[in-house]
């Protein structure tokens, strides 16, 4: 995917007019002011060229979208070095064999005085739906779906609190993946995370109405073992946010 996008602003580049946008700044009344400029460099001779508003703007407009385009390069191919080199030198670890039936290990690490971190790595039930959405990294090499649930899951990978994301759970009959499941690092209890990101939304205030009805039917009492957190476009949940909640229920 890199590699085409690179290819593709290459193409653009190449069609790019001469030259190099450069800008000139003056302070009128407090307030900032712009003049751009074409510069072009030959022969170890440089000439500037003015671009006014009136007569060169979309030269200028053309100009500025070269910028852009060398600096998005720029950052394309250290992205591109990066991930080549992570495909070259990652060796991935079987570390969960060491917590099987038969490993053993397993008496000495899945005992209650140990059960925690090694719970959170254990294979679980995990959706897999809507997988081109997982795109936000977390922290344990996870990919989660919005920002929100990345800060969650920094949050509580900050403090070592065990978690699972979008763990399948029976809830009154009907399957549903809860956002996060976390195990409460001293009492040992399983506590139930939601968060519901997009609380304005028509349509998903349906899902919330659907996921509140079972948790509620199976037993589960919010602000107790199960724990909801909200957002909208004009309440956006941040960092502090998540801070204050694990702060709560779990420290």
């Amino acid at each position: 995917m890199l590699e085409d996008e690179i290819a593709k602003f290459e193409e653009e580049l190449k069609a790019m007019p001469e030259g190099t946008i450069i800008y000139n700044r003056t302070i009128k009344n407090g307030k900032a002011y712009f003049s751009w400029y074409k510069q072009i460099e030959k022969s170890g001779t440089r000439t500037r060229t003015s671009l006014s508003r009136k007569n060169h703007l979309e030269e200028a407009s053309n100009l500025a979208r070269k910028k852009f385009i060398k600096s998005l390069l720029d950052d394309k191919y250290n992205e591109l070095q990066c991930v080549n080199y992570f495909l070259c030198h990652r060796k991935a670890e079987k570390y969960t064999a060491l917590l099987d039936d038969n490993s053993p290990y397993h008496e000495l690490l899945c005992s209650n005085d140990f059960k925690g971190k090694e719970w959170e790595y254990l294979e679980y039930n995990k959706s897999t739906d809507y997988p081109k959405h997982l795109i936000i990294p977390a922290p344990k090499g996870d990919l989660v779906r919005s920002k929100s649930e990345a800060m969650i899951a920094q949050v509580l990978f900050s403090h070592q609190i065990p978690y699972r994301y979008e763990e399948i759970h029976d809830i009154d009959g009907h399957s549903i993946a809860t956002d996060f499941t976390v195990l409460h690092p001293k009492t040992k209890e399983i506590k139930l995370w939601e968060h519901l990101g997009l609380s304005d939304k028509t349509n998903y205030q349906q899902t919330i109405e659907f996921k509140m009805i079972h948790y509620l039917r199976a037993g589960y009492l919010p602000g107790h073992d199960l724990i909801l957190t909200f957002e909208d476009k004009a309440r956006p949940f941040s960092y502090l946010d998540a801070e204050e909640v694990v702060k709560k229920y779990f420290l």
